[in-house]
C-alpha cells in the first residue's frame, strides 16, 4: 500500500529584512524578498511558493511520497500484522518518522493487531500523515491459539508454552522455531504437541534461558504464524 500527496509546508511568522535579495536555506529551499508585499500564498505542480509578510517566499520540491507495505494479521484477534516504511521520497532530508501508536523514528512496526494506522513524516519544512490499514486473515486461522507467556517455575500453571489446538488434525503436522531478540535459535520442533514436544523455557542443548522477549515461527496447515511470547521466571 502506498501514498504520495503534497506535504504540509510549515513556515514560522517571520521578516527577514526589507532590503530585497535572496538566500538558501537548504539546496531545494530558497528565500527570495522584496519590499512591502503582502500575503500571496500559492500552491501547483510539484513545486510550490509561499510568500509571507515582506515576500518571503519559498521554491522548492514540496512533493512528499510515503510508500507503505502491510501484512496482515494470521486471523482477527492475532498481533503478527506488520507494516514497513519502503521509501519515503521528496522535500529535504533527514525525515522524522511517528507512528500513531507512539513509535518513533523506526520504518517498521510489528505486533499489530488488524485495524487502522498511521505515520506522520517530518521534514524541515514539510509534514505529511498517511493513514493505513493492517488487514486480518480468516476467522478460521483463529483456531490455532498460541499464548504470549508462560512461567517455567515447575509449580503446575502454565509450566511450558501452550499452542492451542495444535494438535487437531488439520495441525498435527507442523514445525515450530523460537529465536531470541537477536534472530538466534533457541528452540525448534515438528509435530509440537503440548505433551511430549513441548518448550519448557529451555535451549536446544536444556539449559534454561534467561526471562524475556522471545519471537516464534509456527507453520502448519498452510498457514505461517509470527508473533512474541514473554517467558517469565
Amino acid at each position: 500500500m502506498g501514498s504520495s500527496t503534497f506535504a504540509q509546508v510549515i513556515l514560522e511568522r517571520q521578516v527577514i529584512g526589507s532590503g530585497g535579495g535572496s538566500f538558501s536555506l537548504t539546496e531545494n529551499t530558497v528565500f527570495e524578498q522584496t519590499i512591502g508585499e503582502s500575503i500571496t500564498p500559492t500552491l501547483h505542480a510539484r513545486d510550490f511558493l509561499l510568500t509571507q509578510g515582506f515576500q518571503q517566499p519559498i521554491t522548492g520540491s514540496g512533493f512528499l511520497a510515503i510508500d507503505i507495505e502491510t501484512t496482515p494479521s494470521s486471523c482477527p484477534t492475532s498481533s503478527d500484522g506488520t507494516a514497513r516504511i519502503n521509501s519515503i521520497t521528496g522535500c529535504d532530508a533527514p525525515y522524522s518518522i511517528l507512528w500513531s501508536n507512539g513509535v518513533s523514528e523506526l520504518d517498521s512496526l510489528d505486533r499489530l493487531l488488524p485495524g487502522l494506522y498511521s505515520v506522520t513524516v517530518k521534514t524541515g519544512f514539510c509534514q505529511e500523515t498517511v493513514e493505513f490499514e493492517v488487514p486480518a486473515g480468516p476467522e478460521a486461522n483463529c483456531r490455532i491459539r498460541i499464548f504470549n507467556a508462560f512461567t517455567p517455575d515447575d509449580d503446575g500453571k502454565s509450566d511450558f508454552w501452550m499452542i492451542e489446538n495444535i494438535t487437531l488434525d488439520e495441525f498435527n503436522e507442523n514445525k515450530v522455531e523460537v529465536f531470541n531478540r537477536w534472530g538466534q535459535p533457541v528452540f525448534s520442533a515438528t509435530n509440537y504437541d503440548n505433551q511430549e514436544v513441548v518448550w519448557r523455557g529451555e535451549s536446544e542443548t536444556g539449559s534454561e534461558l534467561q526471562s524475556g522477549t522471545y519471537f516464534y515461527i509456527v507453520e502448519t496447515g498452510g498457514i505461517t504464524f509470527k508473533g512474541y511470547v514473554e517467558l517469565i521466571r
